[in-house]
Protein backbone atom coordinates (compact mmCIF):
# COMPACT_ATOMS: atom_id res chain seq x y z
CA UNK A 1 0.00 0.00 0.00
CA UNK A 2 2.81 2.72 0.74
CA UNK A 3 4.69 1.49 -2.43
CA UNK A 4 1.36 2.92 -4.86
CA UNK A 5 0.93 6.00 -2.62
CA UNK A 6 4.87 6.87 -3.05
CA UNK A 7 4.77 5.69 -7.24
CA UNK A 8 1.32 7.99 -7.03
CA UNK A 9 3.38 11.01 -5.21
CA UNK A 10 6.30 10.61 -7.19
CA UNK A 11 4.21 10.07 -10.79
CA UNK A 12 2.35 13.97 -9.30
CA UNK A 13 5.33 15.25 -9.04
CA UNK A 14 6.69 14.05 -12.19
CA UNK A 15 3.60 15.33 -13.95
CA UNK A 16 3.70 18.91 -12.61
CA UNK A 17 7.07 19.27 -13.54
CA UNK A 18 5.99 17.97 -17.31
CA UNK A 19 3.27 20.94 -16.88
CA UNK A 20 5.80 23.34 -15.94
CA UNK A 21 7.65 23.33 -19.16
CA UNK A 22 4.55 23.09 -20.91
CA UNK A 23 2.92 25.64 -19.23
CA UNK A 24 6.26 27.78 -19.88
CA UNK A 25 6.59 26.74 -23.16
CA UNK A 26 2.89 27.44 -24.46
CA UNK A 27 3.19 31.20 -22.22
CA UNK A 28 0.05 29.88 -20.29
CA UNK A 29 2.25 30.56 -16.87
CA UNK A 30 4.21 33.75 -17.00
CA UNK A 31 8.27 33.22 -16.49
CA UNK A 32 7.67 34.97 -12.72
CA UNK A 33 5.16 33.03 -11.45
CA UNK A 34 7.27 29.25 -12.08
CA UNK A 35 10.50 30.74 -10.88
CA UNK A 36 11.86 29.63 -7.20
CA UNK A 37 9.97 32.45 -5.39
CA UNK A 38 12.78 32.45 -2.48
CA UNK A 39 15.55 33.42 -5.21
CA UNK A 40 16.92 36.66 -4.04
CA UNK A 41 15.83 40.27 -5.68
CA UNK A 42 19.08 40.03 -8.31
CA UNK A 43 19.26 37.02 -8.69
CA UNK A 44 15.43 36.64 -9.60
CA UNK A 45 15.78 39.62 -11.78
CA UNK A 46 18.66 37.71 -13.41
CA UNK A 47 17.20 34.04 -14.35
CA UNK A 48 13.59 36.80 -15.29
CA UNK A 49 16.08 38.54 -17.85
CA UNK A 50 16.05 36.32 -20.10
CA UNK A 51 12.55 36.80 -21.21
CA UNK A 52 12.58 40.29 -20.58
CA UNK A 53 12.45 41.43 -24.52
CA UNK A 54 9.16 41.44 -25.63
CA UNK A 55 7.46 38.61 -27.52
CA UNK A 56 9.08 35.36 -27.57
CA UNK A 57 9.17 32.06 -29.08
CA UNK A 58 10.04 29.69 -26.30
CA UNK A 59 9.88 26.00 -26.26
CA UNK A 60 11.15 23.26 -23.73
CA UNK A 61 11.04 19.91 -24.59
CA UNK A 62 11.83 16.63 -22.43
CA UNK A 63 14.42 14.49 -24.37
CA UNK A 64 14.10 11.22 -22.56
CA UNK A 65 11.38 10.85 -20.14
CA UNK A 66 10.69 11.60 -16.73
CA UNK A 67 12.23 13.83 -14.36
CA UNK A 68 15.19 12.42 -12.18
CA UNK A 69 13.69 13.34 -8.77
CA UNK A 70 16.21 13.60 -5.41
CA UNK A 71 14.05 14.81 -2.69
CA UNK A 72 12.96 18.26 -3.05
CA UNK A 73 15.03 18.89 -6.51
CA UNK A 74 14.83 17.13 -9.70
CA UNK A 75 16.54 17.99 -13.51
CA UNK A 76 15.26 17.14 -17.03
CA UNK A 77 17.34 17.25 -19.56
CA UNK A 78 15.54 19.42 -22.40
CA UNK A 79 16.04 20.77 -25.98
CA UNK A 80 15.64 24.58 -25.71
CA UNK A 81 14.24 26.55 -28.86
CA UNK A 82 14.31 30.06 -27.46
CA UNK A 83 14.00 33.31 -30.44
CA UNK A 84 13.13 36.62 -29.30
CA UNK A 85 12.14 39.55 -31.52
CA UNK A 86 15.31 41.51 -30.48
CA UNK A 87 17.35 38.70 -32.60
CA UNK A 88 18.39 36.98 -29.44
CA UNK A 89 18.15 33.00 -30.02
CA UNK A 90 18.83 29.87 -28.41
CA UNK A 91 18.77 26.42 -29.95
CA UNK A 92 20.21 24.12 -27.60
CA UNK A 93 20.28 21.17 -24.98
CA UNK A 94 20.64 21.95 -21.39
CA UNK A 95 19.54 20.66 -18.07
CA UNK A 96 16.47 22.25 -16.33
CA UNK A 97 16.57 22.01 -12.29
CA UNK A 98 13.15 22.35 -10.57
CA UNK A 99 12.85 22.57 -6.70
CA UNK A 100 10.00 22.19 -4.56
CA UNK A 101 8.49 24.64 -2.20
CA UNK A 102 5.53 23.65 -0.02
CA UNK A 103 4.73 21.00 -2.36
CA UNK A 104 4.53 22.77 -4.99
CA UNK A 105 7.83 22.70 -7.79
CA UNK A 106 9.20 25.42 -9.16
CA UNK A 107 12.03 26.04 -11.80
CA UNK A 108 15.17 26.61 -9.55
CA UNK A 109 16.79 28.95 -12.30
CA UNK A 110 15.97 29.66 -15.44
CA UNK A 111 20.20 28.64 -16.45
CA UNK A 112 18.81 26.28 -19.00
CA UNK A 113 18.25 29.87 -21.26
CA UNK A 114 22.11 30.42 -20.81
CA UNK A 115 24.83 29.47 -23.82
CA UNK A 116 26.59 26.57 -23.38
CA UNK A 117 29.80 27.77 -22.29
CA UNK A 118 31.58 25.94 -25.13
CA UNK A 119 29.69 27.95 -27.63
CA UNK A 120 30.92 31.04 -25.70
CA UNK A 121 34.41 29.71 -26.57
CA UNK A 122 33.74 28.82 -29.73
CA UNK A 123 32.74 32.33 -30.53
CA UNK A 124 35.37 33.92 -28.63
CA UNK A 125 37.77 32.19 -30.73
CA UNK A 126 36.13 32.63 -34.44
CA UNK A 127 36.24 36.16 -33.41
CA UNK A 128 39.72 35.97 -32.57
CA UNK A 129 40.50 34.48 -35.59
CA UNK A 130 38.13 37.18 -38.05
CA UNK A 131 40.45 40.08 -36.19
CA UNK A 132 44.19 38.09 -36.87
CA UNK A 133 43.07 37.47 -40.54
CA UNK A 134 41.57 41.39 -40.96
CA UNK A 135 44.96 42.17 -39.06
CA UNK A 136 46.95 40.54 -41.04
CA UNK A 137 45.80 41.39 -44.25
CA UNK A 138 46.02 45.05 -43.39
CA UNK A 139 49.99 44.41 -42.67
CA UNK A 140 49.87 43.26 -45.95
CA UNK A 141 48.48 45.35 -47.82
CA UNK A 142 50.46 47.87 -46.36
CA UNK A 143 53.68 46.46 -46.37
CA UNK A 144 53.18 45.81 -50.57
CA UNK A 145 52.02 48.93 -50.81
CA UNK A 146 55.57 50.56 -49.39
CA UNK A 147 57.23 48.52 -50.96
CA UNK A 148 55.22 48.81 -54.70
CA UNK A 149 54.15 45.30 -54.72
CA UNK A 150 50.49 45.26 -54.43
CA UNK A 151 49.64 44.95 -57.92
CA UNK A 152 48.11 42.21 -60.32
CA UNK A 153 48.50 38.53 -58.32
CA UNK A 154 49.35 39.99 -55.02
CA UNK A 155 46.30 41.87 -54.33
CA UNK A 156 44.26 38.89 -54.55
CA UNK A 157 47.17 36.61 -52.93
CA UNK A 158 47.16 38.87 -49.43
CA UNK A 159 43.66 37.05 -49.26
CA UNK A 160 45.06 33.79 -49.06
CA UNK A 161 46.31 32.41 -45.80
CA UNK A 162 48.69 30.00 -48.00
CA UNK A 163 50.29 32.51 -49.83
CA UNK A 164 51.25 35.12 -46.39
CA UNK A 165 54.41 33.75 -45.98
CA UNK A 166 55.60 34.30 -49.67
CA UNK A 167 53.92 37.86 -49.38
CA UNK A 168 55.56 38.80 -46.34
CA UNK A 169 59.00 37.51 -47.60
CA UNK A 170 58.57 40.38 -50.82
CA UNK A 171 57.76 43.10 -48.57
CA UNK A 172 61.39 43.05 -46.53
Amino acid sequence: MSLSARAQASKSDADQITGLLAALSNHAKVPSDVLDPTLSGPERDKNLGHFSSGPYELSVIPNDGAPVITGDSASVPVRVHYKADDGNSLDASATAQFIRRNGIWYFASFDFMKWPGFLIIVLVVCVLVGIGYAATVLVLWSRLTKHGALGGANAVKMFVPLFWGSLFRQSR
